[in-house]
């Protein structure tokens, strides 16, 4: 786990942030799907979209308001949502 935050220390905060937000999204709403009775595919998909979504229109966001928009927060976006939908699928109730 210390191996994990130092190498998110080195990360500039609006991409933690992005990593942060995308993940707790992904897995909400494949903990979601899971509980109402989703499979592994549709966990993954519930998740994955949720959070790569969410990221997409933050960046929309930025671009409208400060007009400028990183491709780097896409590609946390991406990993946060994907390792939300991780967690998701490991997580047995």
């Amino acid at each position: 786990m210390k191996t994990i935050l130092n190498w998110l220390g080195h990360w500039p905060k609006d991409k933690v942030l992005h990593f942060a937000l995308a993940l707790i999204i992904a897995l909400v709403a494949g903990c979601v799907a899971k509980v109402c009775g989703a499979g592994r595919y549709e966990v993954l998909a519930a998740g994955w979209f949720a959070g790569f979504i969410a990221g997409i229109g933050k960046e929309i966001y930025d671009e409208a308001h400060s007009k400028s928009s990183d491709s780097r927060d896409w590609a946390a976006d991406a990993l946060g949502a994907a390792l939300g939908c991780i967690i998701a699928l490991i997580l047995e109730w």
